[in-house]
């Protein structure tokens, strides 16, 4: 039987490189990844009030308790918005935060993430009160809720993304002395190609208005002309077109 020569000392000598090259990316990976948990268990215990005590917050926030990574935000009207995040490793390092927004008329559910593949927020579910608009300057008081089911929005560097739906029934809206009749409305959320589209309707009617969100980080509005039916602030003529970006 023929014995097969002994390998040459410079092949192994070469295997033995490569695999202490190899055990020393595995350990330099592991140390940094450990490194870097440890470093965002910490910032998570960082108190929220001295990340925000230089912004300049908007006027319907009343007060910010407790830390990065558990806190509320007290709200105008009676609202609380509340997360409770951490710091997960995979498929890559970012922060994810589950969130709950609610008062007398409304419930939200749904989390929140931010890292290096972009941001998100994932399945907001429940009900928005009437008395939510009002947190917005200059918004109409209107006295119907809005069903919010499985709503998605997603940003990253290669693409964006959207899905769900919010409705809304028929009601009045007012403003000082004026008043419309807002028909039950629906927005549809939904993906088209790489970007996130949230398209607004009215009782199976054609589109009213197209929200485009690109991974170019543009946001292009369409607005037909007959939104002005329904929203009288609007002018009649158009399409009107928009692109913002962020």
């Amino acid at each position: 039987m023929q014995q097969r020569p002994p390998p040459a000392p410079a092949a192994v000598t070469g295997r033995a490189t490569a695999l202490r090259v190899g055990l020393w990316m595995v350990l330099l990976a592991v140390t940094l990844a450990i490194l870097l948990l440890l470093a965002g268990t910490l910032a998570l215990r960082v108190p929220i009030s001295l990340l925000t005590r230089n912004i300049d917050m908007p006027p319907a926030v009343l007060a910010v308790q407790g830390s990065v990574g558990d806190g509320r935000a007290l709200l105008e009207g009676g609202y609380a918005l509340r997360w409770d995040s951490r710091l997960l490793m995979l498929p890559l390092p970012h922060l994810r935060s589950d969130t709950v927004l609610e008062g007398g008329d409304t419930r939200l559910t749904g989390w929140a993430s931010a890292g290096l593949r972009g941001f998100a927020v994932v399945d907001l579910s429940g009900r928005a009160g009437p008395g939510l608009a009002r947190l917005i300057p200059g918004a109409w008081t209107c006295e119907m809720s809005a069903t919010v089911r499985d709503v998605s929005l997603r940003w990253g560097w290669r693409d964006a993304a959207a899905g769900g739906n919010v409705a809304t029934p028929a009601g009045i809206c007012t403003e000082g002395t004026r008043q419309a009749n807002i028909p039950s409305l629906q927005i549809n959320l939904s993906q088209v190609g790489k970007d996130g589209l949230a398209t607004l309707s009215s009782d199976g009617q054609p589109p009213m208005a197209r929200i485009r969100l690109g991974r170019d980080r543009i946001i292009d509005i369409a607005i037909e002309p007959t939104a002005a039916e329904i929203f009288t602030a609007l002018p009649r003529g158009g399409p009107i077109t928009l692109q913002l970006p962020f």
